[in-house]
């Protein structure tokens, strides 16, 4: 029986060494087994194995590097930055501002068409011949066939001109050219009318305001020519004043005629 090592043998009594120390390997206690001789290779060393380290993939960074500094690292801006873009921005507005007053005028009238010519008053129909001669019916007559189709051609145009004239535009100048040839009309109707002595004081009383509102047309379309922004506010001044009771003045043509124009019959 062999030991673990291969070194000894059991003989039956003791432990025999197979070969001593110098010869191990080689000498064997079986006397045909010494003749033979085997060459042992050496055995190559098995090398060990090596560990790679795999590398991180670097990052891939589209576009340039980024020289954005940290939140943290930045230095604070100053309030004296902030004011800076405050006073920037008031100083645009005022140009900007500036520039619009000066050139804006200009720049409207380019993109704009020009103003349309001043519209010539529509006649007032002829009023048909009087069934009974008398004040009443003359009065009346002025009243229904002449003055109040004519007021109903100024009406509009008067509300277009107050409405419109705000500032130099050239809806304002076409709205004044308007109204003042329409109000030129009515003065030449009640010039070329035959009015009853009853409502004489009455219809002088319209006259007057209709005068005073052409003055302020006038003046109106006056600063368009001039291009002053407050000449044009001083004619429509005026013009509010001088039209406050004109309706209420021509409705009271028709009261003083039937309250004191006679309906007796004149004349052949």
């Amino acid at each position: 029986m062999m030991s673990p090592d291969g070194k000894y043998f059991w003989d039956g009594q003791k432990w025999v060494a197979v070969a001593s120390a110098s010869d191990a390997g080689h000498r064997s206690v079986f006397p045909s087994w010494n003749e033979i001789h085997v060459t042992v290779a050496d055995q190559p060393v098995a090398p060990l194995p090596v560990v790679v380290q795999a590398r991180p993939a670097p990052a891939i960074q589209y576009g340039p590097p980024s020289t954005d500094v940290p939140l943290w690292e930045r230095a604070p801006k100053s309030k004296m930055s902030y004011g800076m873009y405050v006073a920037g921005g008031l100083l645009a507005v005022l140009v900007l501002f500036g520039l619009i007053s000066a050139w804006g005028p200009l720049i409207a009238s380019y993109f704009v068409a020009a103003p349309e010519p001043p519209r010539a008053a529509t006649p007032s129909p002829t009023p048909p011949p009087l069934s009974v001669r008398s004040d009443y019916a003359r009065a009346d007559g002025f009243f229904t066939y002449q003055v109040t189709p004519a007021m109903s051609k100024v009406w509009p145009a008067l509300q277009l001109f107050n409405e419109t004239c705000v500032n130099i535009t050239s809806s304002c100048q076409n709205a004044a050219a308007a109204a003042l040839a329409q109000v030129k009309g009515v003065e030449l109707m009640i010039d070329h009318a035959q009015i009853p002595s009853c409502i004489a004081t009455q219809v002088a009383r319209v006259r007057g305001e209709l005068t005073g509102m052409d003055a302020a047309i006038t003046l109106a379309v006056k600063a368009f020519a001039d291009n002053k922004k407050t000449e044009l506010s001083t004619a429509v001044s005026r013009y509010k004043t001088a039209s406050k009771t004109l309706g209420a003045d021509i409705a009271a043509i028709s009261k003083a005629a039937t309250a004191r124009c006679d309906t007796q019959a004149t004349g052949p």
